[in-house]
């Protein structure tokens, strides 16, 4: 009894009504009333309403209903799988066409030249009264990449305790 109530309400109003329409006949009927009472409910019936609703009807419908949300559910996982194997895959393809091996020191270069330039600019225009030189968190988040491509991300790297605290 629990499988076919969790498939319910997993599944939803609009599934069973779609499912039942699709059958026809007293399938199409026993579905439509599963329908409205889980609507009823708005759309939060507790296992015991439930349980007390499908006991009333006819439990060859119900077994065809069961059967086919169940396959409705494997279907939707396997959609679901596939997506994600796409995306993986999309991926890997991505990564494997492009030469990366190069880009994350080229942005750590580019961010150390930025950090420069930022700190000359800044710090020499105070030096002529121009503002009040550079902010050392403005020039901590431009240097942020250089600063994590050279390790000071893991700071606690060589620490006696190491990285295990």
């Amino acid at each position: 009894m629990a499988p076919i109530i969790s498939l319910l309400l997993s599944a939803g109003p609009s599934i069973i009504r779609m499912f039942g329409k699709a059958k026809g006949g007293k399938a199409e009927t026993v579905a439509e009333e599963v329908a409205s009472f889980i609507d009823g409910n708005n759309g939060k019936p507790t296992q015991a309403q439930m349980q007390d609703m499908v006991k009333n009807l006819d439990p060859e419908v119900m077994k065809d209903l069961e059967i086919g949300l169940a396959q409705i559910a494997a279907e939707r996982e396997k959609n679901h799988l596939e997506h994600d194997l796409g995306m993986h895959q999309a991926q890997q393809t991505t990564l494997q066409s492009v030469d990366i091996k190069g880009i994350r020191p080229e942005i750590a270069n580019r961010h150390s030249w930025f950090t420069c330039l930022y700190l000359f600019m800044f710090e020499g225009a105070a030096a002529f009264d121009y503002g009040s030189g550079a902010n050392w968190e403005v020039a901590t988040l431009i240097a942020a990449p250089t600063l994590a491509w050279f390790g000071f991300r893991t700071w606690d790297k060589f620490s006696k305790q190491g990285a295990s605290l």
